[in-house]
C-alpha cells in the first residue's frame, strides 16, 4: 500500500513537471493567448484531466510556470542585496552594488546551459507582447515587491532626488536589462560575429555598468517639467 502511494505521488510529480515544462515551451513559442490547457496537456503527453487536477485554469498554470522560474531569481537577488549590505561599511549601497544584485542572478541563470539561455530569453521576450491584463497580474504577483525593494534601496542611496526621477530611471534600467536579455540570441548576427552568444558574464558586467552610469547621469540631469 505504501509502495503504491509512493508510486502514485511520484507519478503525479512527474506529470506536473512535464506540464510545467510544456507550458514554458508553448508560452515561449506562442504567448499566453496562443496556448490552451488542452495544447499543454498534449505537449506534455498527459490528459486534460491531469492539467485540470494540477492547476485548475490556464491562468494558474502559466503563472505557476513563471513562479517556478522567477522566484529563485528573486530570492537570489535579495540574497546578493543582503550580502552587499552586510559587507558595506558605509551607510548606503552604491548604485553599482544595487544593480549588480538585480542583474547578476539573470546572468547566473542563462549561463547554466544553452537551453536555459534560450528558454529565459524567449520568456523575457514574451513580456513585451502579452496582453495588458496578464502583464499586470504577472507584475503584481512576481515583481511588485521586488520593485519596491529596489526603489527604496536606490532612494536611500540618492537622498534628495525626487521619487519621480528614481522611478523613471529604475524603469529605464529594468527595460534595458530585459531588452538586452530578450535580444541576446541575436547578438552574433547583430555584431557581425564580433560578440558570441555564450559570452554571458561579459554581457552581464557591461550591462550592470551601463545601467549604473545611465541611472546616475539620468537622475542628476535637469529635465524640463
Amino acid at each position: 500500500m505504501i509502495i503504491n502511494e509512493t508510486q502514485t505521488t511520484k507519478h503525479k510529480q512527474t506529470t506536473r513537471k512535464r506540464l510545467i515544462e510544456a507550458t514554458a515551451r508553448l508560452f515561449a513559442q506562442h504567448g499566453y493567448n496562443g496556448l490552451t490547457m488542452r495544447s499543454v496537456a498534449e505537449e506534455a503527453r498527459a490528459n486534460i484531466a491531469a492539467a485540470n487536477y494540477h492547476f485548475g485554469s490556464k491562468d494558474a498554470m502559466v503563472l505557476e510556470m513563471l513562479r517556478e522560474r522567477v522566484q529563485p531569481i528573486n530570492h537570489r537577488r535579495l540574497e546578493l542585496l543582503n550580502q552587499a549590505r552586510n559587507h558595506n561599511s558605509v551607510k548606503h549601497l552604491s548604485t553599482y552594488e544595487i544593480f549588480h544584485s538585480l542583474i547578476f542572478p539573470l546572468g547566473e541563470e542563462i549561463a547554466k546551459n544553452a537551453k536555459s539561455r534560450c528558454s529565459l530569453a524567449q520568456l523575457i521576450a514574451r513580456t513585451f507582447t502579452e496582453p495588458v491584463q496578464f502583464i499586470e497580474k504577472m507584475h503584481h504577483q512576481f515583481f511588485s515587491q521586488i520593485a519596491d525593494t529596489y526603489y527604496r534601496e536606490l532612494a536611500l542611496s540618492h537622498p534628495g532626488i525626487p521619487s519621480k526621477e528614481i522611478y523613471w530611471h529604475l524603469h529605464l534600467a529594468v527595460s534595458s536589462m530585459l531588452g538586452a536579455l530578450a535580444q541576446h540570441r541575436r547578438l552574433y548576427d547583430f555584431t557581425q560575429g564580433n560578440c558570441e552568444e555564450n559570452e554571458v558574464f561579459p554581457l552581464i558586467e557591461r550591462l550592470i555598468h551601463f545601467v549604473t552610469h545611465g541611472f546616475e547621469q539620468g537622475i542628476n540631469h535637469k529635465f524640463d517639467q
